[in-house]
């Protein structure tokens, strides 16, 4: 699907920021013009002005989904995943454990991750991978009920596939 939007786009980069923004927020296209995020109807303004490009071409853009079945059906079934902890972790005493990945296609590095944690008797509050066909450096996030000893960067750093390794206290 990532390759036929990209394909579809192609020749109007602009209205490809834009429909890489309304998957990336989760965002719903109903029909031409309507965009919403739940149940919340998202101003096309507030859109463009967000992106940096004019209401209308957000405008087109969802008229051009809408006028292809297949990309209709998966901009019409988007969902929102829901509000990310880290920016409230500090409040909440929680850690931050954020993963870049040489190649996201490598399987078993979110399993391993997960299980180095466990090992040191962290609870995780939350897990977010970004996709890497919507973030230009997509990562893996995870939220720990408590920050993670310093100990830990090396453990996950060696985890094969994993290039970086930044803990948040």
């Amino acid at each position: 699907m990532w390759q036929k939007i990209v394909d579809y786009f192609q020749d109007a980069p602009m209205r490809l920021q834009v429909a890489q923004a309304i998957i990336r927020h989760g965002f719903k296209v109903r029909e031409p013009g309507d965009i919403t995020c739940g149940s919340i109807r998202i101003p096309l303004k507030s859109i463009g002005d967000a992106l940096g490009v004019d209401r209308r071409t957000v405008r087109v853009t969802t008229e051009d989904i809408c006028a292809d079945e297949e990309l209709f059906n998966f901009f019409s079934n988007l969902e929102p995943a829901g509000s990310s902890l880290e920016g409230v972790r500090k409040m909440l005493g929680y850690g931050v454990v954020t993963i870049h990945v040489e190649s996201p296609e490598n399987p078993g590095i979110l399993s391993q991750v997960t299980s180095t944690i466990a090992g040191y008797g962290v609870p995780i509050r939350q897990v977010i991978a970004e996709d890497v066909a919507i973030h230009k450096e997509p990562c893996l996030k995870v939220i720990t009920q408590t920050p993670l000893p310093g100990a830990a960067i090396e453990v996950l750093s060696s985890i094969a596939g994993v290039s970086r390794v930044i803990l948040e206290q």
